[in-house]
């Protein structure tokens, strides 16, 4: 279901948007998307949800197949990076900032209905931790389905089998980005599951094998900074060169923009 749907489900209003060169990403409130998560797990449709960041964005502005994928998807801004195209192409911020590692957490708790969960991803057994803190946090739901994300190509089919025999409500894929992207679109129609989501380091903050930010942080909306400090060597690139790779990225495109639009003065003879 991507963003157009939105605009057609019954009782929707028009969804605003940022688009950029083909990745869509939709200016909604969490309240707005919560109800129609819900309108597609209540009609047994599928939507497949993303989270993009400015990290996510680079990636399929440099990867046109990325790109193809990300328009399979309902994407939602997550982080500052977003925020700044937003402000470059549109002129404001996006309402809501909705990372998903707030958001799932939330709609599990706001969502009265019993749901049933599969868990994908992350390192063996984090999974399986995972799940059984969301047991004891979330009772009303049900996991159905744990699987850890180190698998072969070649086993693809058979995670794909152990999923649809669950045949869960919500499937969670915690393979990173673009790798839990590429593996939503690639294979969602064979996927027996309303609602897809790429949930990035959700599975590790909810097994306790990683830590957030603390409040302050997450608050001044500078929980990159403190992911930063923690794991310099991995993140130091995706923080630092790609940042300001991003920014020249954008600013070229939003300046080519400005030169399309300008209006051509006809010279007169």
């Amino acid at each position: 279901m991507p963003d157009s749907a939105l605009d057609t489900a019954p009782g929707a209003a028009s969804v605003d948007r940022l688009d950029l060169e083909g990745v869509s990403v939709s200016d909604i409130t969490r309240d707005e998307l919560f109800g129609r998560l819900r309108a597609v797990l209540d009609q047994r449709t599928q939507l497949c949800l993303g989270f993009c960041n400015a990290n996510m964005l680079l990636q399929a502005l440099c990867t046109p197949s990325y790109a193809a994928a990300l328009r399979s998807f309902v994407l939602v801004s997550d982080g500052l990076g977003i925020d700044l195209c937003s402000l470059l192409f549109r002129g404001r911020s996006f309402r809501q900032n909705l990372n998903g590692t707030d958001l799932v957490p939330a709609f599990l708790v706001a969502e009265t209905q019993p749901r049933t969960l599969f868990l994908l991803g992350a390192r063996p057994g984090i999974a399986e931790a995972a799940a059984r803190n969301l047991a004891l946090v979330y009772p009303q739901h049900r996991i159905v389905g744990v699987r850890h994300g180190y698998f072969a190509p070649e086993e693809t089919g058979a995670v794909l089998a152990e999923i649809n025999a669950a045949s869960p409500d919500i499937l969670l894929v915690a393979l990173g980005n673009p790798a839990q992207e590429t593996f939503i679109a690639e294979h969602a129609p064979r996927i027996d599951a309303r609602l897809l989501m790429g949930v990035g380091a959700l599975l590790d903050y909810t097994a306790g094998a990683a830590v957030r930010a603390p409040a302050a942080f997450r608050l001044a909306r500078l929980e990159w900074l403190f992911r930063l400090l923690r794991e310099p060597r991995r993140l130091g690139r995706r923080y630092t060169v790609d940042v300001v790779v991003f920014l020249a990225m954008i600013l070229r495109l939003r300046l080519a923009s400005r030169a399309r639009s300008r209006p051509v003065r006809v010279a007169r003879s």
